[in-house]
């Protein structure tokens, strides 16, 4: 393929069908989340370098990439042309961008993780998940009756904003326990923030036969924020579930392999799909801790607690790609994430039995070593960024998320998201030293590389470690966001209701919800979205 463009008719004959592709919106998450094709991918142009290899890791991969309009200056032509130099070899743009796409009358939804978020509402009616209304959940406890509730959540969204006296037991992690049912009055109430993951957690729990009688607590924590309910911050869980034996667990997830004709894999086995050159693998270990001595291999990426599934659409670029996971010797984590993935129908699924192999795949002649940018200007450490910083002769430019930046960035920084440099033409005039930094520093070398080609005069930087190396030192930063200071707006900010409070917070919330109740039926008019339900276990 060459990146001479593709028709929306033919970009969608494409989404119908088997074969594999890596549909890119190269707009910003502000853009992205006011409309795009249900079956398309978040990859911002500020951010594409430092993440396509993970995301799209075959370089013979079909890629179309769009932005709002396919203009010649626009993202998407400037997306082309780095991905040509990184080595992708089958890359078109969509002709007239999503303008186009929409003009043909093909559907658009708004949002972010959509496509999951559907998928989640299409569970809970396939398999007829039982949802608690909050109401009830308040009259069990005011009368005392024995009810758990469980937030689905990672432990850091948990002791963000969780419903008293919630535990926390993160995705898959929950069917590792032992639920007691010796109580029939006893409930177990199963949460997140809003809708997927608590009914995905509680489906689990009942297929698995672990806790048959659990329920979805309905909307999660933002609903029982929203009927003034008891919530907490940085909560510290009670732990009183115990684990479950590992043979009890092994046991479990071959009986849902077999039940459902899931795909298991051996060393040999994944030897072979790593030396198919035309086909893109993704391998994913799924343990809560990756163990170094099992998982050293360079294709492997470590997504622990139970949240590959909600997190897909940001680690899964390829349609139709090869799936890999890695688990304990009981398998039950993968299983269960395997399960999930293949009704979710946007990839071919396999479970590892026994250790990941440690050979690593040869690097391809165009890629630089992961801490090896050509050309890049020479780092700073902190320390003498600081003395820099005292002198007056050094200006600093955070170049991270903008969320990263809001929680805390050097003293004075400016914000930039790095898509176009030309932002930085306002502090050219001083002689000042531009340094680029970024929360670990990896965002930041790729702007100063690009900083020093673009003005090859100008003293450019960038801090080595990133901010997290000045904190680590002892160097203090700020959250004080002044717009002198935003080279560009936080056009990354895709509309999280996690960074909205005050005031605001309620009217977001309660207007989020009600997009999130209706998405599944939006998502289900769309013919190239095709979940793909296991409706009865395969004969045995």
């Amino acid at each position: 393929m060459s990146d001479t463009g593709i028709s929306p008719q033919a970009l969608r004959d494409l989404l119908l069908g088997p074969t594999e592709l890596a549909l890119l919106d190269v707009r910003e998450a502000r853009w992205f989340n006011a409309g795009h094709p249900n079956l398309a991918r978040l990859a911002p142009l500020s951010v594409l370098e430092l993440q396509i290899d993970a995301f799209v890791p075959r370089r013979g991969t079909d890629v179309v990439i769009y932005d709002a309009n396919d203009a010649d200056d626009g993202p998407a032509a400037a997306a082309a042309a780095l991905l040509r130099r990184l080595g992708y070899s089958g890359v078109r743009r969509l002709a007239g961008g999503l303008q186009a796409w929409k003009a043909t009358g093909y559907p658009v939804i708004d949002g972010y993780n959509t496509l999951v978020k559907a998928f989640g509402d299409g569970v809970r009616q396939r398999y007829e998940t039982p949802v608690l209304p909050l109401a009830e959940l308040e009259a069990r406890r005011r009368s005392g009756k024995p009810t758990t509730v469980i937030d689905a959540r990672p432990r850091e969204e948990y002791e963000f904003l969780s419903i008293e006296g919630a535990r926390s037991y993160s995705g898959t992690e929950l069917a590792l326990r032992r639920f007691a049912h010796g109580d029939p009055e006893h409930l177990w109430a199963i949460n997140c923030f809003s809708r997927t993951r608590g009914i995905i957690g509680t489906t689990t729990l009942r297929l698995l036969g672990r806790a048959p009688d659990a329920v979805f607590v309905e909307d999660g924590v933002m609903a029982w924020g929203l009927r003034g309910a008891p919530v907490v911050q940085n909560a510290v869980p009670v732990d009183d579930v115990p684990a479950e034996e590992p043979a009890v667990l092994r046991g479990l997830a071959e009986d849902l392999r077999s039940r459902y004709g899931l795909k298991c894999i051996d060393a040999s086995g994944l030897g072979r799909l790593r030396a198919e050159s035309g086909r893109t693998l993704y391998v994913f270990d799924v343990r809560p801790l990756a163990d170094p001595a099992k998982a050293a291999a360079r294709d492997a990426r470590h997504v622990p607690g139970g949240q590959l599934l909600m997190h897909f659409e940001n680690l899964v670029g390829t349609r139709n790609a090869r799936i890999v996971l890695v688990d304990d010797a009981h398998l039950l984590r993968a299983s269960i994430t395997a399960f999930w993935l293949t009704q979710l129908n946007q990839a071919e699924v396999h479970v590892l039995e026994g250790e990941l192999p440690p050979a690593m795949p040869a690097r391809a002649p165009h890629e630089a070593a992961p801490d090896q940018v050509p050309d890049a200007p020479a780092a700073l450490d902190a320390d003498p960024l600081a003395h820099l910083l005292d002198a007056g002769s050094a200006q600093v430019v955070d170049v991270g998320p903008s969320m990263d930046y809001e929680r805390g960035h050097l003293p004075g920084a400016y914000f930039l998201l790095p898509a176009s440099l030309t932002p930085l033409e306002v502090l050219l005039p001083s002689d000042a030293a531009i340094v680029f930094t970024s929360p670990d520093g990896a965002a930041a070398r790729l702007a100063a590389r690009d900083a020093r080609r673009r003005w090859p005069e100008a003293t450019v930087a960038w801090l080595k470690g990133g901010t997290q190396a000045w904190q680590a030192r002892g160097h203090a930063v700020e959250s004080e966001i002044r717009a002198s200071r935003l080279l560009t707006p936080f056009d990354d900010d895709w509309g999280s209701v996690m960074r909205v409070f005050g005031p605001r917070r309620d009217a977001v919330w309660d207007a989020y919800l009600q997009w999130e109740r209706g998405l599944g039926a939006r998502v289900a008019r769309d013919s190239t979205v095709q979940f793909r339900f296991l409706r009865e276990p395969v004969s045995r």
